[in-house]
């Protein structure tokens, strides 16, 4: 089976600006540089038709006042420069934000909203991000959704589906067929709860920040290895 959609967890950059006794900034400098530089090389592959990128869980949100500063500071750029960006357009990419965007400021907010409104007639590849988002929030979230329907009367009780709790989630994504997270952290902490059931699961021991195209393709071929039998 060909891989369509993949789903990485870019861990580690506090760790690598530890390591190389760098700043935190310069260290989420790269790391923000490195899944730019990573979404192209999966881009190369024709099969693969989605990359989402853990990019701020809602736990993340509780670190410092400093440290989240950082953060917001180079969000709130890279959503300015991706606007203009380009290859968005000239390579039909479609940018989708998952995760609860109301934890944030209304200006980063209206950028991202922007973001996807000038990319949702774009055909090629979807660029997810997930932001201010946990597994299980998205699944409590999606089970409110469908109990209004019930409530107002817009479904029975008997014909909630697994079909019918993917639409309301927040994205109708592929489920990701293979899930990489780097740093030699082997957990998803929270990442893509409810779709990840039968996702291949691969776990790089390398900071995100040095991961390299020759990790990619590996990850890519150890995927492509594998008997995919999804409970049977």
């Amino acid at each position: 089976m060909e891989l369509n959609s993949f789903a990485i967890i870019p861990d580690g950059n506090r760790r690598y600006a530890l390591a190389n006794n760098m700043a935190l900034t310069q260290a989420y400098l790269l790391g923000t540089k490195k899944a730019w530089e990573a979404f192209e090389w999966i881009s190369e592959y024709p099969s693969i038709q989605s990359v989402t990128f853990y990019t701020l869980s809602k736990e993340n949100l509780t670190r410092t006042k400093e440290e989240l500063g950082i953060l917001f500071k180079i969000f709130e750029k890279e959503l300015s420069k991706a606007i203009s960006r380009n290859h968005l357009l000239g390579n039909s990419i479609k940018v989708k934000f998952i995760g609860r965007k109301d934890f944030f400021s209304e200006k980063i907010q209206k950028r991202m909203n922007e973001l996807e409104n000038e990319t949702i007639d774009n055909s090629g590849k979807t660029l997810a991000l997930a932001i201010g988002y946990n597994g299980q929030t998205e699944i409590i979230d999606a089970a409110k959704k469908i109990a209004e329907q019930v409530k107002e009367g817009l479904i029975e009780p008997e014909k909630i589906t697994p079909e019918l709790f993917k639409k309301n989630l927040y994205s109708e994504l592929s489920f990701p067929d293979l899930i990489m997270r780097t740093s030699g952290t082997q957990r998803l902490s929270g990442f893509l709860t409810y779709q990840s059931a039968y996702s291949e699961l691969v776990f790089l021991n390398k900071y995100w920040p040095e991961v390299t195209k020759q990790d990619i393709d590996k990850v890519i071929n150890e995927f492509n290895s594998r008997e995919r039998r999804f409970g049977k």
